[in-house]
């Protein structure tokens, strides 16, 4: 697993997201490296609050470093990251679709408030592909450099309401 930390390519790839700004009003990080090295520590306190195993510590981490290394491709898009993923040989399915299920909250968010909220049927499709509860850990990190923290987001603060009544994410402490 995380074949595509160790490859040559990721890692000069990874360097790159030093030249990626990022949009101040959603982030403070000056670039998506910044970034993704401040989400890898909160992914970190966060596990350590939350009684993870080393094993969610490590695929915690890992998804830090790689769930925007798309953005080097010019795009914000998860779909970046992944054909990315690919060329970096990574093929794990279920860290993958960590990697595609990272920003899930945004788009369901947007439907919610469309009148069309994610049904029943496509909670219980994503939770048999990803640890939900990983996933909402994830997204609480991805947030520690927003204006605002996570909570001030609403499509997270949401999502995370939604994955706890329907028994996929019981945090012991997320602050």
């Amino acid at each position: 697993m995380f074949t595509a930390l160790n490859t040559p390519a990721f890692q000069r790839d990874y360097a790159q997201l030093a030249k990626v700004t990022l949009n101040p009003e959603r982030h403070t990080a000056e670039n998506a490296l910044t970034h993704c090295e401040m989400v890898a520590s909160r992914a970190l306190q966060l596990a350590d609050l939350n009684g993870c195993p080393e094993q969610e510590k490590r695929t915690l981490e890992a998804l830090a470093k790689v769930h925007d290394i798309g953005k080097i491709n010019g795009s914000a898009n998860p779909e970046e990251s992944l054909k990315n993923l690919s060329l970096y040989g990574e093929f794990e399915e279920s860290f993958v679709n960590l990697v595609k299920y990272h920003d899930i909250n945004l788009p369901w968010y947007i439907s919610k408030t469309k009148g069309q909220p994610p049904s029943d049927k496509a909670w219980r499709k994503m939770a048999l592909k990803v640890d939900v509860q990983l996933l909402c850990l994830f997204m609480i990190a991805d947030r520690v450099d927003c204006p605002g923290g996570w909570t001030a987001n609403k499509a997270l603060t949401w999502f995370l309401e939604e994955a706890a009544a329907r028994g996929y994410y019981a945090p012991v402490l997320t602050q």
